[in-house]
């Protein structure tokens, strides 16, 4: 049995498409007449970009949007949870990691497949931010080896955060089935639980790791000490029905994502404030980490085929999938134009 397999893509009860990240509405919509709708799922807010989608001031800078598709933006607890409700035929597109779309590609978790589209960050880029795993000011746990016998916190199992913690335990002569517990929380927790003794330590991305260094906690380890190179971690995937019923739409939503990462790029502290007031999140906490080195590499929206394999094969060698799989039969750079 791979570790992805412990978690089903097709468990109930997993959309969590109405919460924002501080637990308030976190779902918007644009109506109108007779254009296609399209559904988009993202996990986290601000630092999976294709999130600013959801803020009405960003949707009307954007040129097809209203026009040649309908929107609805929805937020989900974790990346199997997207894909469930993609499955389900009520998502069209969908914020993956790495885990969960090579897991989705070869159980073919959705009727007809799916393909990437786009690349939303990399991770382990040696002069941008790395997923790090933090423990608290005091804690034991200062080294990886230190993490037989504690408590992870993740925020699903069979995700890359999840790949992150097994390929570090492995480097380091632990067992990730028997030396250490795996704990399911929401990303926003991982500061008070670890406080509060609930985990010892716990998977931060870029947004939350603000916090965790506000808090003085200590960093374990980072990807960039875990991974040979930078690899893609973040993707936008659509189902290949929507692909062939709606090809157009998301062509046209293909190139308003390029026009809003280009316009977030010249107007970074303009969006800083409208993405803290949408999310209901601290501007300090999103200006702590978005478009700076804090933040993940964005090399850019198209795919890097080259990378994706070695990714997908990385998951093989980790035991997240049984058979690999050739990348440029389940990701295509033709709805996201050249920069």
């Amino acid at each position: 049995m791979t570790l992805s397999n412990r978690r089903s893509f097709l468990k109930a009860g997993a959309a969590l498409g109405t919460v924002g990240v501080s637990g308030l509405a976190g779902c918007s919509g644009v109506t109108g007449g007779g254009t296609p709708s399209l559904t988009l799922a993202f996990t986290v807010p601000v630092e999976n970009i294709a999130s600013l989608f959801a803020i009405p001031e960003i949707q009307d800078q954007l040129s097809n949007l209203g026009s040649e598709y309908e929107l609805t933006v929805q937020r989900d607890q974790s990346t199997p949870d997207s894909l469930n409700s993609m499955a389900a035929g009520n998502v069209d597109m969908a914020l993956l990691s790495t885990v969960s779309y090579a897991s989705a590609v070869r159980q073919e978790a959705v009727p007809g497949n799916i393909s990437m589209i786009a690349t939303d960050f990399w991770d382990a880029h040696p002069d941008w931010y790395g997923i790090t795993i933090f423990s608290g000011p005091d804690s034991d746990i200062q080294e990886p080896e230190d993490m037989e016998g504690a408590n992870i916190g993740i925020n699903a199992t069979g995700t890359g955060v999840h790949a992150l913690v097994v390929k570090k335990m492995q480097q380091v002569g632990l067992d990730p089935e028997n030396d250490a517990e795996i704990v399911e929380l929401p990303f926003p927790t991982f500061v008070s639980a670890i406080n509060d003794g609930r985990i010892d330590c716990g998977v931060f991305p870029a947004i939350f790791a603000v916090s965790a260094r506000g808090e003085g906690f200590t960093k374990v380890y980072d990807s960039q000490g875990t991974w040979e190179q930078p690899y893609p971690f973040a993707y936008t995937v659509a189902s290949n029905d929507s692909l062939d019923q709606k090809g157009d739409a998301i062509s046209s939503w293909g190139e308003d994502f390029r026009e809003m990462v280009n316009y977030a790029y010249d107007n970074r502290d303009e969006v800083v404030s409208l993405a803290a007031e949408y999310f209901e999140l601290p501007e300090p906490l999103v200006d702590g980490f978005f478009l700076t080195n804090n933040d993940y590499y964005r090399q850019d929206l198209t795919i890097d085929f080259d990378s994706l394999q070695y990714t997908m094969d990385e998951l093989v060698n980790l035991g997240f999938v049984e058979e690999g799989f050739d990348v440029t039969q389940y990701a295509t750079n033709e709805y996201i134009p050249e920069n």
